[in-house]
């Protein structure tokens, strides 16, 4: 009797093995299809992709429809946005030139202080004016941004690269803010870019 008892107890407790490792393997095989499809998802878009998928991807991104033409400046943008006179095909970019920045950075004992000059580019010669509105807004989130950075990051052969990125995200987020379509400013660059 004491035998047969025992061998319930064996042949039981593999059962409750054998179950408890199917609901494992089915909860892997679940997480890695959710994990699938929220990569495949989100993310995908190769970096050879041409300007149109750019440019559909930029406007998705503020909710509506924005079409660029050959050259890549952005013409036409959803009417929620200050609208602008579109720039001439072919005209030159315009630059909006920011004062000096040079600011105290987290240098890790091998700089301690940046010193940057930066322009903004667009094609839209209104928006550049507008963007001396924008100015002391601009110069503080800059600031703010330029700050926090360290050597470590800025010393790295793309380091400047990584920051201008930065800076023009920054930037577009103010326009944002302030209802202008933030691709219409096109890029940023560094006149200037010292680490002492």
């Amino acid at each position: 009797m004491a035998e047969e008892v025992q061998e319930e107890k064996k042949s039981g407790g593999g059962k409750g093995l054998i179950i408890a490792l199917l609901v494992v393997v089915i909860l892997l095989i679940v997480g890695i299809g959710v994990m699938t499809f929220l990569l495949l998802s989100s993310g995908g878009s190769d970096n050879n992709a041409n300007s149109s998928e750019t440019e559909q991807h930029a406007s998705a991104e503020h909710g509506d429809e924005a079409t660029a033409h050959d050259d890549g400046v952005v013409r036409d943008y959803s009417p929620k946005f200050k609208q602008y006179d579109p720039p001439e095909p072919g005209s030159a970019p315009q630059y909006f030139a920011m004062e000096p920045f040079v600011v105290n950075f987290k240098g890790e004992g091998q700089a301690k202080f940046l010193a940057v000059n930066m322009k903004f580019m667009s094609h839209y010669p209104q928006l550049i004016a507008d963007m001396e509105n924008y100015r002391p807004i601009l110069r503080n989130d800059i600031t703010s941004l330029l700050r926090i950075q360290t050597y470590t990051d800025l010393n790295q052969d793309n380091g400047p690269d990584v920051l201008r990125e930065k800076v023009l995200a920054k930037a577009r987020k103010v326009l944002e803010k302030h209802n202008i379509y933030p691709d219409l400013l096109e890029d940023v660059y560094f006149e200037r870019f010292v680490m002492q």
